[in-house]
């Protein structure tokens, strides 16, 4: 069932970061290089440009304008992160984990979460045109005034996942699964999905009234329209 609902509906609130204070973590990383299998606890990165690799392992983290452009981590985790002012551009995180997590004002151009999983995540000004959230599964998690052009989330599973004032013009949607899914308020002009499969999205009614008609050819006016049309 589509369910179309007033915005005062309330979502799931977000387990947040449990971090400590910056100051009294560890600055960078040993020789600045990230080690396969490795687990980087209470650290504190900033400024600085890292390479991927293989299992990966972050807890009690700040990422702060961090660069991991056109690189590739498998397996990567993050437990209790919080990432401001980054560049993952054209970065693919595959089997990634993901728990307790912000992504705030980063830039995810052509970015790529292939086969993750994002539980208690939250995205916030984010730009993520292009990016790539493929056969991924959501559990509790906001795109907050994120751009989202032209991003794909095939075959992904989205649970309790709210879109807040995002541009989704163009986002494909194919075979992804909804429960407890909230579109409304965010552009979703030009969204490719099959309308048998919004089962657990919820719409703000002119979303619904676009999705009717792009997908359903039925027309939709408002109650005296046609009476007005005739005067």
């Amino acid at each position: 069932m589509i369910a179309i609902e007033n915005m005062s509906s309330k979502h799931k609130a977000i387990d947040l970061p449990n971090l400590p204070s910056h100051e009294t973590m560890d600055k960078g990383i040993p020789d600045s290089q990230l080690y396969e299998l490795e687990s980087y606890k209470n650290v504190y990165l900033s400024n600085c440009q890292i390479e991927g690799t293989k299992g990966v392992d972050f807890q009690y983290a700040y990422f702060d304008n961090v660069k991991a452009i056109n690189t590739y981590f498998k397996k990567l985790t993050l437990q209790d992160v919080r990432i401001t002012k980054s560049d993952f551009a054209n970065t693919e995180w595959e089997e990634a984990s993901l728990n307790r997590v912000e992504f705030i004002n980063c830039r995810l151009l052509g970015f790529k979460a292939i086969k993750s999983r994002l539980k208690n995540v939250i995205f916030k000004g984010c730009q993520g045109q292009l990016s790539q959230f493929n056969a991924s599964k959501f559990d509790n998690a906001i795109f907050d005034n994120c751009i989202l052009e032209d991003s794909t989330f095939i075959e992904s599973s989205l649970i309790n996942v709210k879109f807040v004032n995002c541009q989704m013009n163009n986002v494909i949607l194919t075979d992804a699964k909804f429960k407890n899914t909230d579109f409304r308020g965010s552009n979703i002009e030009g969204l490719q999905i099959k309308i048998s499969q919004l089962q657990g999205a919820i719409l703000d009614v002119f979303q619904a009234a676009y999705i009717l008609q792009r997908y359903a050819n039925v027309i939709v006016k408002a109650v005296d329209e046609e009476t007005m049309d005739n005067a």
